[in-house]
């Protein structure tokens, strides 16, 4: 939709009002151009002239303060940066493996993993023969 413009003895431009009831004339630049909303990427409230935020960003914005303050009267924050401050003193503390370590740690973790695998499926196989086969007297299904 173009909009005619008027031009005043000051020589500014000022839009015309639409014909259409509760249409919003288009935004007046220097009179050469013409705006689209679509075009500049300005969503549909920058579009209708209707910019700020919107309820629900003040009302979460305004109990996420609340909460802060609440904790933090209550003591929560001085606790919770007490605690940031004891762990990272007891990680400075700490020893930790080389890189050759590391490899001979992960080496053995996998090696009994394979193995308790291993044992625990023979396990399985030896408690299905003798409960199947030597108890109940019939095979089983597998």
């Amino acid at each position: 939709m173009a909009a005619a413009t008027n031009t005043n003895a000051a020589g500014t431009v000022a839009p015309k009002t639409s014909v259409v009831s509760g249409a919003l004339p288009e935004p007046v630049g220097t009179g050469h151009e013409t705006v689209d909303p679509n075009a500049t990427g300005m969503g549909e409230a920058d579009a209708t002239g209707s910019a700020g935020i919107d309820g629900w960003t003040i009302f979460w914005l305004a109990a996420g303060f609340a909460v802060f303050v609440f904790l933090w009267k209550k003591g929560y924050i001085a606790s919770f940066r007490k605690f940031i401050a004891e762990t990272r003193e007891q990680l400075y503390k700490s020893t930790w493996p080389t890189r050759d370590e590391l490899k001979q740690h992960i080496v053995v973790v996998m090696i009994s993993s394979v193995l308790l695998g291993v044992f625990t499926v023979f396990s399985d196989k030896i408690v299905r023969f003798i409960v199947w086969d030597l108890l109940m007297g019939s095979g089983s299904s597998s």
